[in-house]
């Protein structure tokens, strides 16, 4: 079919009904899970994607016998949403169920959370009896916001974002708390410092992460789902989208592929792609959800895999490094931990995440020094785990996640409001909840339904 071709061979001949047409922008899992969904239903979507491959911040790439997640990678049990897709792509009895073991350096020690025994945290040594105590008042606090808590939609929690992570800290728990519990988690998930971070996304993040008691695995990496969701699908790759913009009865879309440009209409589309990008290209975003997407701010990080030829002997899934320790790498994952299908025998993958500052100041620093620096700094604090590296992987990710404020989820709930799901052009970014697998799921889902009903088929996205 040529590029500006309106219809296909299938559609509208014959007396046959025509397929709606989808143009869906990015092929991340939002918008591999909005394409498959449509296509579920009878619709017909196209994808349009950037780079090569298709997954997002959610791929696996495979090094020397070494499976590197180059992104995302945890999946917690709490995942309703990547669950019911899982169940819909026949993969749901695939996942393995591991990594219970959350690990907190203290000293030249590491001490243990296990979430399948929520008395572990008797033994957590770095954390004074009195202040074992205190976290109860965690407890009661995400009991009461936790109807609030929409994994997909966290627009419902504006009522309470009203201070930073820091701020809320200080008033109800001791430092040390703070320093060894709050802090490494908060900079951990969001690559932030806990000054600077909404409460909000704490509470989110003890809801989906804490309350979990596994992560789901898989011995192809994260990328096992998202490949599967692109079989079939239409996909062109190396393009670069110039414009959409919505009419009554079309969406009108160009976009440029090895350096021709083209010219397309279709019955809707569907933005599946990060805020910065959404202002680029959307044409005719009114002046309020403009100004919200403008004003959210993206952490950028810098990911380093290390495939080492003798595993740590360390059980956590992955290790939290407090700030007094190391400012610029707040946590290590134990990929090994997760997925020993991923390794040689007897080896070890290693994963820092680097912050958000530190990875802006080495953003353009060749591979190789970004991973001698990766070794010396995890050596530097677990000796000899980095002793031997057999493979490396370095990805860099300009908008890792989105970094919320105090005051993101109230401007959410109008940005909410005047999303309307009867609009052709439908935004399923990553800025509609928690940075997540599973919220962009939940986003490129529930898209899909939207235009299913406004497209007038009558059909089921489930």
């Amino acid at each position: 079919m040529s590029p500006d071709s309106p219809g296909d061979p299938d559609a509208a001949t014959g007396g046959r009904e025509v397929r709606p047409r989808v143009a869906v922008i990015g092929a991340g899992v939002s918008g591999l899970s909005c394409a498959y969904r449509l296509r579920q239903a009878g619709l017909r979507p196209e994808l349009f994607e950037r780079s090569d491959t298709v997954g997002g911040r959610a791929r696996t790439a495979w090094c020397g016998g070494f499976g590197f997640d180059t992104g995302a990678g945890a999946l917690p049990s709490t995942s309703r949403e990547v669950k019911s897709l899982l169940r819909s792509l026949g993969l749901d009895d695939h996942v393995e169920k591991r990594g219970a073991t959350i690990g907190v350096l203290r000293g030249a020690r590491v001490e243990r959370i296990h979430r399948r025994q929520p008395l572990s945290l008797l033994n957590f040594r770095a954390l004074s009896a009195a202040s074992k105590l205190s976290l109860s008042r965690l407890g009661v606090d995400l009991a009461r916001r936790y109807g609030s808590i929409n994994p997909i939609d966290m627009s419902t929690a504006a009522r309470f974002d009203t201070q930073t992570v820091r701020e809320y800290a200080d008033s109800r728990f001791p430092a040390d708390v703070f320093d060894y519990l709050i802090a490494p988690l908060t900079r951990a998930l969001f690559l932030v410092e806990p000054e600077q971070t909404s409460v909000v996304d704490l509470f989110a993040a003890a809801k989906t992460l804490l309350v979990a008691n596994s992560i789901w695995t898989h011995r192809a990496g994260v990328a096992f789902f998202t490949e599967r969701l692109a079989r079939g699908l239409d996909i062109r790759h190396r393009v670069e989208v110039g414009s959409v913009r919505e009419h009554d009865d079309r969406v009108d879309l160009t976009w440029r592929c090895e350096g021709k440009e083209h010219h397309q209409s279709f019955d809707a589309a569907v933005l599946a792609i990060p805020a910065p990008e959404v202002l680029k290209i959307h044409g005719g975003l009114d002046e309020n959800r403009a100004a919200y997407l403008n004003e959210l701010a993206y952490s950028s990080s810098i990911v380093v895999n290390l495939g080492v030829r003798t595993a740590p002997t360390e059980e956590s899934s992955m290790v939290l490094i407090p700030r007094a320790v190391n400012r610029a790498l707040p946590v290590i994952g134990l990929g090994h931990n997760l997925a020993p299908g991923r390794v040689p025998p007897n080896s070890g993958i290693l994963t820092a995440f680097w912050m958000d500052a530190w990875s802006q100041k080495h953003w353009d620093e060749e591979d190789s020094r970004i991973v001698a620096q990766t070794r010396q700094a995890i050596n530097d604090l677990f000796p000899g785990w980095a002793a031997d590296v057999q493979a490396s992987h370095v990805s860099r990710w300009s908008s890792a996640l989105v970094a919320s404020r105090p005051g993101t989820f109230a401007g959410l709930r109008q940005f909410a409001v005047r999303s309307r799901s009867d609009r052709r052009i439908q935004l399923a970014g990553d800025y509609h909840a928690q940075t997540s697998i599973n919220a962009s799921v939940g986003a490129g889902q529930r898209a899909a339904a939207d235009l299913v009903r406004i497209l007038g088929r009558g059909c089921d996205v489930r």
